[in-house]
C-alpha cells in the first residue's frame, strides 16, 4: 500500500508529480485551486488522521494534531518559517519536520524591495487616484528616492543578506545591518554590522525586517524601539508578523513618527478587519504573497516533495529542523 500524503493547500504540479510516482495524495483543493482553506480546515482535519505525511504552507500543525494523527511519520513545510508548524511536540513524537530554507529568498528579497520602492513613490494609492479619475491630483504623490538612503536590514541570512546586496549594489544604498550571530571577521557582504539594535534604527531612512519569531525577536520593533527611529523611517516587513508590535506600529504612522509601512506578514493572518493597520495613514500591505513568484513556489513544492520522499523512503533528507528524530 502506497502512502499517504495530505496536502491541504494548493502546491505547484510539479510537486505533486513527485510525490504521486510513490504516494497517494489526499488533495481537498483538488478541483479549485482558489479553495478558502484558511476558512475550511476543520472541514479537512480529518485527513491528516489518515496520514502518513503533510505537506502545508499556512496551515497549522498543532500539537493535539499530532497526537490525533498516529500514522504521520514526517511533515513538510512549504516555505522557511515554521510557526505553524507545533515543532516541539513534533520532535517528541519522532516526527521529522522537513522545510524549505533555499527555495524562496530570492522572491522574498525582491519583494522587500518592490514594497521599498512602492512606499517611497505612492505608488498604490497614486495607481488607485489614475482609476477613479483623479490624475489632476498628480502632485499630491511626490515620493523619495532610494539613493543615498540608510537601509537598515534586521537579519542577515539568506533573505537579508540578498536585500544589502541588492539595495547597495542596485539603487546606491548606504546598508547598515544587525545581526548578532553574525561577526565582522566572517561578513564580507556590503553592510556596515551595527552593535546594537538601537543604533542600526537611529541611523536608518529604512527598516527591513528578516528574523524569525523567537523569545528574542518578537515584538522587537515595540514602543521603546519606535523611540529610536528617524523622522521619516520607513519600515518593511516580510519575514514574520510577529517580529513587530502592530499596535504600536499603528499608533507610530498615526503620530507621524513613521513616514510609512510595507508588510506582506501579520502577527494574525489574515488579520481581522477592524485591525488597526488596515486603517493606519501611509501603509502598504500585502496577503503573505512575498515567496509567490512562479519559480519560487516550484522551487517549494519540488523541495517539500523530495524531503518528504526522503523521509518516507528511510533517507536523509537534505533540509530538517529536526534531525535527531532520523538518528
Amino acid at each position: 500500500m502506497k502512502p499517504v500524503v495530505f496536502i491541504p493547500e494548493p502546491i505547484a504540479a510539479v510537486g505533486l508529480a513527485i510525490l504521486r510516482t510513490e504516494c497517494d495524495c489526499l488533495i481537498p483543493w483538488k478541483n479549485n485551486a482558489t479553495t478558502r482553506v484558511d476558512l475550511e480546515r476543520d472541514k479537512f482535519r480529518h485527513m491528516l488522521c489518515e496520514a502518513n505525511a503533510v505537506i502545508v504552507r499556512l496551515f497549522p500543525i498543532t500539537a493535539a494534531a499530532i497526537n490525533k494523527a498516529p500514522r504521520l511519520k514526517v511533515i513538510g513545510k512549504h516555505g522557511v518559517g515554521v510557526d505553524n508548524i507545533d515543532c516541539h511536540a513534533a520532535t517528541a513524537a519522532g516526527i521529522p519536520v522537513v522545510y524549505t530554507p533555499t527555495a524562496n529568498a530570492n522572491a522574498v528579497a525582491e519583494h522587500a524591495m518592490a514594497l521599498m520602492l512602492a512606499l517611497s513613490r505612492q505608488i498604490a494609492p497614486a495607481s488607485i487616484a489614475v482609476k477613479e479619475g483623479r490624475f489632476v491630483e498628480r502632485n499630491r504623490f511626490q515620493g523619495v528616492e532610494l539613493a543615498g538612503k540608510t537601509l537598515g536590514v534586521i537579519g542577515l541570512g539568506r533573505v537579508g543578506s540578498m536585500v544589502a546586496q541588492m539595495a547597495a549594489l542596485g539603487f546606491q544604498m548606504t546598508v547598515s545591518a544587525y545581526d548578532p550571530f553574525v561577526s565582522q571577521a566572517t561578513y564580507s557582504g556590503p553592510a556596515i554590522l551595527e552593535d546594537s539594535l538601537e543604533s542600526l534604527i537611529r541611523s536608518a531612512d529604512y527598516l527591513s525586517l528578516h528574523v524569525p519569531v523567537t523569545p528574542d525577536t518578537r515584538h522587537m520593533i515595540n514602543p521603546r524601539s519606535m523611540r529610536w527611529v528617524k523622522s521619516g523611517c520607513r519600515i518593511v516587513n516580510t519575514s514574520r508578523g510577529a517580529v513587530i508590535d502592530e499596535e504600536a506600529l499603528a499608533e507610530a504612522l498615526e503620530e507621524g513618527v513613521l513616514a510609512g509601512a510595507a508588510l506582506d506578514v501579520f502577527e494574525e493572518e489574515p488579520p481581522p478587519e477592524n485591525h488597526p493597520l488596515c486603517h493606519a495613514p501611509n501603509t502598504l500591505l500585502t496577503p503573505h504573497i512575498s515567496s509567490s513568484t512562479q519559480e519560487s513556489l516550484q522551487r517549494m513544492s519540488t523541495q517539500a516533495a523530495q524531503g518528504v520522499l526522503d523521509v518516507l523512503r528511510g533517507n536523509m533528507p537534505e533540509h530538517v529542523l529536526n534531525p535527531e528524530t532520523l538518528r
